[in-house]
This record gives C-alpha cells, sequence and structure tokens, in this order.
C-alpha cells in the first residue's frame, strides 16, 4: 500500500534525523565543536515534525490508536521528549540537552519497531483504562527524559569545574543553578503524570494475571520509579537536596523507569506481527465457518 510505504518512508527520514542530531550533539560534547545552539535543536524539531508524520500515518495504515498497546505510545512519548526539549530549551537555555534528547529520542523510536515479544494482552484487560495508563506513564517518562539530560550536564558542568577546564565545552553549557532548576521543575511537571500512571495500574492490577514474573517486576519497578522520583522531590523540598545529590537520584529514578519501559517491551508483540495477527484471525474464522457449513450439508 502507498500509505504504508510513506509510514516507512517516514519512520527512516525520521531515523536519519534523530541520528544527525545525536552526531552533532555527542561531537560538541567530546571535542567542544558544532553549532549546537541552532543547528542541533533545528535538526530535533524537523525529527519530531518528521515522527509525527509517522505516526498519524502509521496510526491509519495499522487502524490503531497511537495511545494503545505499548509501541505507539513509546514511539509518541519519543516524538514528546522532543517537542518538549524544542519548547524549554530557550527558556531553560539547556540547548546542549539535545546530546541526550536525540539519541534517547533514537533508541525509543528504533525500540518502538524493532524490539518486542511475548503476548498481546487478552481482551478482558483492554479497556479505556489501558491507553491512558500507559499514555501517562509515558508522557511523564518524556518529561524525566529532560530532567535526566538537565542533571548528566549537571555533572558534567560540576566535573569540569573541579578539573579547572574552563574552556571549550565548559564555556558553552548552561550554569549550576540553571541545570539545577531545570531539572528540578521538569521533575516537579512529570511527577503528577507518574502519579496518574501508578494508580490507575494499581486499579488496574486485579484485572491482570500477577503471577507471571514480567508483571511482578515491571509493578516493583513501576512503585521503586516513583518512590525515589518522590523522594528527590520531597528531600529537595524538606533537607535541602539540590545538586549533586539531586542529579544522582534523577539519573536513578530515569534508570528504573527505563527498567519498566523495557519490561513492557520485550512482552509486547512488535506492531507488524499484531497486524498480521489482525489480519489473519478473521480469515481463519472464515475459513473455519465454511468449513462448518461444508460439513452439515448433506
Amino acid at each position: 500500500m502507498m500509505s504504508e510505504g510513506i509510514a516507512d518512508a517516514l519512520f527512516y527520514l525520521t531515523v536519519a534525523t534523530y541520528v544527525a542530531a545525536s552526531v552533532l550533539f555527542l561531537r560538541f560534547l567530546t571535542r567542544g565543536k558544532g553549532d549546537v545552539g541552532v543547528l542541533g535543536p533545528r535538526l530535533i524539531g524537523a525529527g519530531a515534525l518528521l515522527h509525527a508524520g509517522h505516526i498519524v500515518i502509521a496510526s491509519l495504515v495499522l487502524r490503531r490508536c497511537p495511545v494503545e498497546g505499548i509501541h505507539f505510545p513509546m514511539s509518541v512519548a519519543s516524538m514528546s521528549m522532543c517537542v518538549a526539549y524544542v519548547l524549554a530549551r530557550k527558556r531553560y537555555r539547556i540547548e546542549v540537552a539535545g546530546a541526550f534528547v536525540a539519541p534517547l529520542a533514537l533508541t525509543s523510536l528504533l525500540a518502538s519497531r524493532f524490539v518486542g515479544g511475548g503476548e498481546e494482552p487478552g481482551a478482558r484487560i483492554k479497556s479505556a483504562i489501558l491507553p491512558f495508563h500507559v499514555a501517562t506513564n509515558l508522557f511523564g517518562v518524556a518529561l524525566f527524559t529532560l530532567a535526566f539530560s538537565a542533571a548528566a550536564l549537571y555533572l558534567i558542568q560540576e566535573r569540569l569545574l573541579k578539573r579547572k577546564r574552563i574552556d571549550g565545552v565548559f564555556k558553552r553549557l548552561p550554569p549550576l543553578d540553571v541545570l539545577d532548576r531545570a531539572e528540578h521543575r521538569f521533575l516537579v511537571a512529570g511527577f503528577p503524570l507518574l502519579t496518574i500512571g501508578i494508580v490507575t495500574g494499581t486499579l488496574w492490577a486485579r484485572h491482570v494475571e500477577m503471577g507471571a514474573p514480567g508483571e511482578v517486576l515491571r509493578a516493583v519497578f513501576g512503585y521503586v520509579t516513583w518512590l525515589v522520583i518522590a523522594g528527590v522531590l520531597f528531600l529537595r523540598a524538606a533537607a535541602g537536596w539540590r545538586g549533586r545529590r539531586a542529579a544522582y537520584g534523577t539519573i536513578a529514578g530515569y534508570a528504573f523507569s527505563l527498567v519498566v519501559l523495557m519490561i513492557y517491551l520485550l512482552r509486547a508483540p512488535q506492531p507488524s506481527a499484531a497486524v498480521a495477527d489482525e489480519v489473519e484471525a478473521p480469515a481463519t474464522a472464515a475459513l473455519a465457518l465454511g468449513s462448518a457449513e461444508a460439513s452439515s450439508t448433506p
């Protein structure tokens, strides 16, 4: 189908754009060279536009809601982190955060397409609350990606400062207080979404067979993620946790959230396989019906 070819073309154009942005930003971090103030954000913005086109056309081809399952929502979250970066970069002066946003968006996009296994959730655990649960978690992860980027840049900047390397990359990184403030605000924005995801997941858990190791691990790491992020925010407000300690806590919480995503992906079928099953099921049913009618004919 032509629309399927267009969706594939947009997918690979998005991948190419994210790769170009990743190379540009990583070249800056490693060598201190590259136009990360203008060209880098523009590449990420262009990638987000191509990504949005791919999501719209692919959802029409597959006849599936973009927040159903895990693969589409992960792709949407990947695009969302790029959009959030483009919108926030000037206000928080975090252009260099693209060095983490672009590779993570690229990785998420590729994983949403090529990583998958296990079985599709049964019909009894599909309802309106499930897409809402997945979407809120993944949009929260998108914001946590920006918080993670700011935290990682904080640690890089602090390390350069301690080594008194105040030229090259150091001059083009945001000040420590700017990075610390940006990290906190992204955490505050993403935490309510994570909380909603945890609550809806808990309410829905009674409809799911929780004996499977994957389900148990997913629940455990989900709660750990919430506790770590909540702890970072609470300790910042109550005990003045800022700077390096808050950065390490943010990175730890983000790492746990990635574990949850990987568990989701490894147990979910790839989109192409799911579509094949949907197409094959009606044909199998029709064949079985035809055989039954033939056998009943005298």
